[in-house]
Formats: structure tokens, C-alpha cells, sequence
């Protein structure tokens, strides 16, 4: 197993930590949670997860090492498929947990044409997701599609690869494109990658789905 990656200074707020681990427990289950815990060496949140605030406390180091143990132990193919499906459990709870500023699932904002939802949402994901961490997200609209970045992302903070390889976000993204959507599925690909030697992480969003 790669050395632990040491604590950055740059945090989550509590409930996104406890978002994350909710949503990897969903994926992996129980026991599959707690043993990554105990080898990231943060068997702590087995018995007391992040409180439910949004106190700057859970660091980005934690999520980066959780995805780099969750990787040593299933296999590059293996995590990548379990870091798609926690990242599109966590889209619901952020929904519920969070004060957004428009209701994502009310019926006035499901009426929109779809370029419109698309264009209100995505940038208000990356609103509540800055304003609620020590990450930058951003949302620019290229004509035929966005390209959604971040700053200090969690999923690699601290780590090299040859590859971007955070796919907890893509799948965050792919699950929030589909409630825009009503169902349809999107294009999502990470072209950037901070571990690649990118300044930032940048994903590519199709604005049209998937035919």
C-alpha cells in the first residue's frame, strides 16, 4: 500500500465528510467501510462519524486517503467502478442536505426546457460545493458543453498518476446531469487531472445526453 498521504490544511465541511462516508457505506458496505477506515488510520469515524454541521473538519486528505486504500484494495477497475456508484449516491443526500438555491426536484424547475435546467444547476452544484469547502468549483460554458473544474479536489489531493483518475466526481456529476435531465444520462469525462501535473481538476460535460 502507497504511504499515507499527509493532512493538508484544506478541508471538507463536516456534512460533505459525512456525506462521503454515508455514500461509501451504500456502496461497500458496512464491513467494507470500516476496514477502510481502520487502514487510513481513522477508525474514529466508525463509532463517530463527521457531525452533521457545516464546520470546516473533514480534511481533503481523508478523502484522498480513503480513495487511494479503496484502490489498493479492489483493484484500479475494481475502485473505479465503486468510486463512480459513491459519487452518484452522494448526489440525493447533497440535495437534501444542503439549502440550495433553487429546488432541484420541484416540479417548476423540472418544466424548464433541458438546456435551461442545465444551465441553471450546474453552476449552483459548483456554488454549494465551493461555499461549503476549501475547493473551488467552477462551471464555464463552452458552447456545446461546460467544463467543470476544481481546485484542491479531494480525490487526488496529495498523489501522482499518468492518468485523472477522480472518478467519485465524474459519477457526483453523471448522477446530478441525470436529475437535470429527468433520467437521461450525460458525457462526462475528466480531461485535467492535479495529480497528472494539471493546475486544476477540469471535466468535461456534454450538454447534450447520450442518444
Amino acid at each position: 500500500m502507497r504511504n499515507p498521504i499527509p493532512p493538508s490544511g484544506y478541508y471538507l465541511c463536516n456534512r460533505l465528510g459525512r456525506i462521503y462516508l454515508e455514500s461509501l457505506e451504500e456502496t461497500i458496505g458496512r464491513n467494507g467501510l470500516n476496514a477502510l477506515l481502520n487502514l487510513t488510520e481513522n477508525g474514529s469515524y466508525i463509532d463517530y462519524p463527521p457531525p452533521n454541521d457545516l464546520h470546516l473538519g473533514f480534511d481533503l486528505a481523508t478523502a484522498a486517503n480513503l480513495n487511494q486504500t479503496m484502490e489498493f484494495i479492489y483493484g484500479p477497475r475494481g475502485a473505479r467502478g465503486l468510486a463512480l456508484r459513491t459519487g452518484r449516491a452522494m448526489y440525493d443526500r447533497i440535495v437534501d442536505a444542503f439549502d440550495l438555491p433553487i429546488g432541484f426536484n420541484e416540479f417548476a424547475f423540472r418544466l424548464l426546457p433541458l438546456h435551461t435546467r442545465l444551465k441553471i444547476g450546474v453552476p449552483a452544484l459548483a456554488r454549494i460545493l465551493t461555499q461549503h469547502s476549501d475547493q473551488t468549483h467552477r462551471a464555464v460554458d463552452r458552447g456545446t458543453y461546460y467544463d467543470y473544474s476544481i481546485e484542491r479536489c479531494a480525490v487526488c489531493w496529495g498523489q501522482e498518476a499518468k492518468t485523472p483518475f477522480c472518478h467519485l466526481v465524474a459519477g457526483l456529476l453523471q448522477e446530478a446531469l441525470s436529475a437535470f435531465g429527468r433520467g437521461q444520462e450525460f458525457r462526462v469525462v475528466q480531461t485535467e487531472c492535479r495529480a497528472v501535473g494539471a493546475a486544476a481538476c477540469i471535466f468535461r460535460i456534454d450538454k447534450d445526453p447520450i442518444a
